[in-house]
């Protein structure tokens, strides 16, 4: 599967250009969740990742090819959660390995995408309150000063993204980037990034027939090269 592999090797030269430290990736985490309608109010916060104005990034990609993502892993740019002490911007990005033989194609094939996404709904490290946009793709993240104090750390909530990913009979391994350094470009991989997600939905107008005026349409391009990509890894018989 190729659809996304412009979206792998953005993020990669990313990596090899500001460099990414390895944390442990725990696939027996006993960090203790919470509810899911867990709230933590401003007076009990710490500090927020990606609040406000601040660079809020959030996606995901998926490959089948093991070279992309070999393994289990969780890489961080910047501070991890116990050395932060104000405000920082935040981008999460999850780069996927599925099993082909399992994806299946067309409508099936958009749904198991979204489904993978809608993973991070299910994740509720105690003390790490998460506010996603599904509309603006925005997520950011209160921490809550009780979690400081339990030493929360992206090693926990990694490990707990992994291993809920990895519920999904399809997913073989997750690299999962954090990214907290003031500095970092996120224009940039909100840029890389968000070629994925119109992918993603060309993929979906593409699969159910929807019925655009193409030629005023904004993804007409890439609706285009995913329709190519598609007869390319799911010729029809």
């Amino acid at each position: 599967m190729n659809l996304y592999d412009e979206c792998f090797s953005g993020v990669q030269s990313v990596l090899e250009q500001y460099g990414a430290r390895k944390l442990e990736y725990n696939n027996a985490c006993d960090y203790p969740e919470a509810d899911k309608n867990q709230i933590i109010f401003q007076n009990d916060t710490a500090y927020e990742l990606g609040g406000g104005t601040l660079p809020a990034v959030s996606s995901i990609a998926l490959t089948d090819k093991k070279e992309l993502v070999p393994r289990d892993e969780i890489l961080l740019i910047g501070r991890d959660l116990f050395e932060i002490k104000e405000n920082s911007p935040f981008a999460r990005i999850a780069l996927i390995r599925v099993c082909e033989d399992e994806m299946g194609t067309g409508e099936k094939l958009y749904a198991t995408v979204r489904k993978i996404e809608y993973a991070r709904y299910h994740i509720n490290p105690e003390g790490y309150m998460m506010r996603i946009s599904a509309f603006t793709h925005r997520e950011a993240a209160r921490v809550g000063k009780s979690a400081l104090v339990k030493g929360i750390s992206f090693t926990d909530v990694g490990s707990l993204f992994i291993n809920e990913y990895k519920k999904n009979q399809q997913v073989e391994a997750v690299k999962l980037l954090f990214v907290t350094e003031p500095d970092f470009p996120y224009d940039r991989l909100e840029a890389i990034m968000q070629k994925s997600e119109d992918i993603t939905k060309a993929l979906d107008h593409i699969m159910k027939n929807i019925k655009m005026d193409c030629d005023t349409c904004s993804l007409k391009a890439v609706c285009e090269e995913v329709e190519a990509l598609c007869d390319k890894d799911f010729p029809k018989n």
